[in-house]
């Protein structure tokens, strides 16, 4: 088992030299680790800590480009360059694009925005005149799930007590003893810092108000 599964167990009662249920093999902590991979990616998400860039050669009249990463999940664009002019293209939408000129699709020319389409797509507007640029995307991904304890766990330092509060109040959860579970999820989003992320005024609808007191003058 790994540093954060050790922390688990010492947080649930278990043993970790000689464990009564979870033993240290990938059937016993299975449920240790799943529920660590998907703290793991729910940080990651909400954080958008984990980054990654990508460089894509343009090609010319071709404004969509496919992210294809071969590890880690594509989440979404944080930023994208022009690298020739080392210009920062602007973010915007497809409806945007259609209010800006409804055949914006037949456009070329030097790449001045960009949105994102679905889960792996990135479009380039107005598609490139010629086949002499790069783009560099900047985007946060969803780390792999690992499957061993000698995998490495791509996640800071800062939000590793988090995943082991995520983790261990699922487990609570699932032995139905949801005062215990809720305790550690709410370490949890004070480790992960949900309250300064999104803080509750910004959903609260604010209006003005007075106090009346006494009869009216007249």
């Amino acid at each position: 088992m790994n540093t954060l599964e050790t922390h688990v167990l010492n947080l649930i009662g278990e043993d970790t030299t000689s464990p009564d249920v979870f033993s240290d093999d990938a059937t016993g902590m299975a449920q240790i680790r799943d529920s660590l991979n998907d703290a793991i990616e729910e940080i990651s998400m909400v954080t958008g800590n984990h980054k990654r860039k990508l460089t894509i050669p343009l090609e010319e009249n071709m404004g969509f480009y496919r992210i294809d990463l071969n590890r880690d999940v594509f989440a979404w664009v944080t930023d994208v360059w022009l690298m020739t002019v080392k210009r920062r293209l602007d973010q915007k939408d497809l409806i945007w694009f259609t209010s800006f000129n409804p055949r914006w699709l037949q456009n070329t020319g030097s790449p001045e925005r960009y949105c994102q389409i679905g889960k792996d797509i990135v479009c380039i507007h107005p598609a490139p005149s010629a086949s002499t640029d790069l783009i560099e995307i900047n985007m946060v991904v969803v780390p792999d799930r690992y499957t061993l304890d000698t995998d490495r766990i791509k996640l800071r330092d800062s939000f590793k007590w988090a995943a082991v509060e995520y983790a261990a109040g699922e487990y609570w959860a699932s032995r139905g003893d949801a005062k215990t579970a809720q305790i550690h999820h709410t370490k949890y989003l004070g480790h992960v810092g949900i309250q300064s992320l999104y803080p509750e005024t910004f959903e609260r609808p604010w209006q003005t108000k007075t106090e009346k007191t006494g009869e009216p003058s007249k």
